[in-house]
């Protein structure tokens, strides 16, 4: 993160500067506007929208019961179209989370990290409610960035899951991966997609 310079105040206008005073006064003077370049830069507005895909482990796997489990994700970002920034095309992410779900219904919580295209990264806050639409299994996601690219802004997704082992649902063991498209917006909430009031708890 960006550290903050704080310039040197001057007792007062008519007192000579001692020569180290005058270049401390310099220097300031030159990095302050850079540095509160970089912060606006992180909160640009616009938009940042990418389609591609995602495979998740879960830890135990998952059943057709909710029970907890630990998440690591790992997703590749293409066809990114950026109003925000136009340099960003594509991208790599890993999250890891916890929470309680099973193959079809459940939330849970974590912490995504994106290294872009331009070699930018955005570290992203987030929760995720699972359900079913159309047949699939859907998660909604929402949360905010919290460090790096596009910092304090808002972002969203939609994870649409599919499995090899469809069957594996129904075992003791369960599903231990799923894969499939993730459409994932920075700036704005992903339309059509039902996200989780983050000012309820959850109910388990």
């Amino acid at each position: 993160m960006s550290q903050r310079l704080i310039p040197p105040y001057l007792s007062g206008a008519s007192r000579p500067l001692r020569a180290g005073a005058a270049v401390t006064g310099l220097v300031a003077a030159v990095l302050v506007p850079a540095a509160a370049t970089a912060r606006a830069h992180s909160a640009v507005a616009g938009t940042t929208t990418c389609a591609g895909s995602q495979t998740v482990a879960y830890s135990p796997g998952l059943t057709l019961r909710k029970r907890e489990a630990v998440l690591h994700g790992t997703s590749t970002l293409s066809r990114c179209a950026s109003s925000a920034d136009p340099t960003i095309t594509g991208g790599r992410s890993t999250f890891k989370a916890t929470g309680r779900l099973s193959c079809t219904s459940g939330d849970y919580s974590g912490t995504r990290k994106v290294t872009w295209n331009n070699g930018r990264t955005s570290t992203m806050s987030f929760r995720s409610v699972v359900s079913v639409s159309a047949g699939e299994s859907v998660v909604a996601i929402r949360g905010e960035v919290t460090d790096g690219e596009f910092s304090g802004q808002k972002w969203s997704a939609a994870f649409t899951m599919f499995t090899a082992r469809p069957a594996a649902c129904a075992t003791p063991e369960g599903l231990p991966t799923a894969y499939g498209r993730l459409l994932l917006t920075v700036g704005s909430l992903v339309p059509g997609r039902s996200a989780p009031d983050l000012s309820r708890p959850s109910r388990h």
